[in-house]
């Protein structure tokens, strides 16, 4: 493991075997790749934005979606003390698979820049590619400010981190990174730059409710007839409901999928949603997902 000033960056992230096993799964799923997406400031509906990310991406990683939560989570610790980052509950851990051949970029940005997104707390890039490999550039830029002030610098400065095969790279969602251009010759599929990349999540902060003032409460009716009615029922309580609409944050954490993920269903129609103040799915039609 090498600690580099603001990233945590673990070898060997998986077994020989587990690497041969993933990069076969996306060789076999490449017609299911699509355009990447972005999620602007102003809104939390993603969009693709050629100017500003290029790439394809799979959201659907399969078995290997626990394998990876599970180590990543491992790591966690550790990642934690490094940065000298406080503990938190983890809500969820956001996976996505990524393939970058000639000419894909990211531009700088942060990974927790609008409302939308600010329950990421730690980004995740693990690198890996075919062998022999036949592509060059893609590194990770990772500057040295934190939600826009540079930190103890009079110009931002930057760490470049150069793909390497089975490695895993951590830093703070709050930090400002970019992927620098893929040069891929062949632009073949199976030469791109593979990353599996994400973000571990903690819960939504919820606003500390006030306490309500005392006042005097005018006399209450004797409401002991109500209370032997409820008792004389024979027909038991049958338990909490469950709710027949989710969120997306709560349709993603029950279906294991990703909310882009979702949102690129529902708007290529292949889930439906309502707008009830946010989006929502129905519970059943995730069953049959």
């Amino acid at each position: 493991m090498t600690h580099l000033k603001n990233v945590f960056v673990k070898r060997d992230f998986l077994t020989k075997p587990e690497l041969h096993a993933l990069t076969k799964y996306v060789l076999d799923h490449e017609p299911e790749f699509s355009p990447s997406t972005v999620i602007p400031h102003e809104g939390p509906e993603s969009s693709t934005d050629l100017t500003y990310r290029k790439s394809r991406v799979l959201y659907n990683l399969g078995e290997y979606t626990s394998m990876i939560q599970d180590r990543l989570l491992t790591l966690l610790p550790d990642v934690l003390t490094a940065f000298k980052h406080e503990t938190f509950p983890v809500a969820h851990v956001d996976i996505q698979l990524t393939a970058s051949n000639d000419g894909d970029f990211f531009r700088m940005h942060q990974d927790n820049s609008s409302a939308e997104i600010n329950t990421r707390e730690i980004s995740f890039v693990y690198y890996f590619h075919s062998e022999p490999k036949a592509f060059t550039g893609g590194q990770l830029k990772l500057y040295n400010s934190q939600n826009g002030a540079v930190e103890q610098s009079e110009e931002v400065k930057a760490q470049t981190i150069t793909p390497r095969q089975n490695t895993v790279v951590l830093f703070q969602s709050s930090y400002d990174h970019e992927v620098l251009p893929v040069r891929c010759p062949s632009r073949k599929f199976v030469n791109s730059r593979f990353t599996v990349n994400g973000w571990i999540m903690r819960p939504e902060k919820v606003a500390p409710v006030k306490e309500a003032k005392e006042v005097a409460s005018p006399p209450q009716e004797d409401m002991n007839w109500l209370v032997e009615a409820a008792n004389a029922l024979s027909v038991a309580y049958p338990g909490p409901l469950t709710k027949l609409y989710l969120t997306l944050a709560e349709a993603s954490e029950y279906s294991g999928l990703s909310r882009e993920y979702l949102q690129k269903l529902i708007q290529q129609k292949k889930l439906t949603a309502v707008d009830d103040g946010g989006l929502k799915v129905r519970r059943a039609d995730l069953e049959r997902l």
